[in-house]
């Protein structure tokens, strides 16, 4: 049964994500494409359902092309060096996306950036998604004879950067001494007394330290 998604670009226009989801036999395939109007996903939607209604369609689509989410399960099982557990939430995070249900082969550049313009954060978070998911397209050609084609994104992460989708971390060229920080936990310390409602910044600073998390992820937070 099919779907249509409507969301809202970074630039006020309208897109419409249809999705193609179908089940049998236990197989299941899915399969998503992006238009800027609803009439034209409607169609698609349409004619795909009755592609995948043909006998051995869906069968041979799951063997010769497996979705994005195939390539990320094998990369994240295989791998013989610890992937760390920044990249591993990363990748099971990309994973929920509609992105991940592609097919291998029939994604372009421009689901990448679609994809990476969704994403909640700064642009150098969204970098940190755009070089994971880069990774993944680096080996799965010559490792599972996967059909993600390299290309598309490097030229997708290049898109991304000259249009500020995705950027370089800023630059620190040195750290705070130990005098500074006394200072600075000093005067946070002296205010949170005499200004009770005022935020606690001293433990802001020692979070910030002893976390390594930029400014915006801070104050993104959370108390579970």
């Amino acid at each position: 049964m099919g779907s249509i998604t409507t969301r809202k670009r970074k630039d006020g226009s309208l897109s419409y994500r249809a999705r193609v989801r179908v089940m049998r036999e236990g197989t299941a395939y899915h399969e998503t494409k992006t238009f800027d109007r609803r009439p034209a996903a409607t169609t698609w939607i349409m004619e795909r359902e009755k592609d995948l209604a043909k006998p051995g369609a869906l069968e041979e689509l799951n063997v010769s092309d497996p979705p994005l989410s195939k390539a990320i399960e094998r990369h994240t099982e295989e791998t013989v060096k610890d992937i760390g557990r920044t990249k591993a939430q990363v990748l099971r995070t990309i994973a929920t996306y509609p992105i991940a249900d592609l097919p291998c082969s029939t994604i372009k550049s421009k689901d990448i950036i679609e994809f990476l313009q969704f994403l909640p954060g700064q642009p150098q978070t969204v970098a940190n998604y755009a070089s994971h998911l880069a990774s993944i397209f680096a080996i799965a050609r010559p490792m599972w004879d996967f059909r993600l084609d390299d290309r598309e994104m490097r030229d997708a992460i290049t898109v991304a950067r000259r249009i500020g989708i995705i950027s370089r971390s800023a630059q620190r060229n040195r750290r705070p001494t130990l005098d500074e920080l006394d200072r600075l936990l000093a005067h946070f310390i002296d205010r949170r007394q005499r200004t009770p409602q005022a935020m606690p910044m001293h433990k802001v600073i020692v979070f910030a330290l002893f976390s390594t998390r930029r400014q915006a992820e801070i104050t993104r937070s959370h108390l579970g």
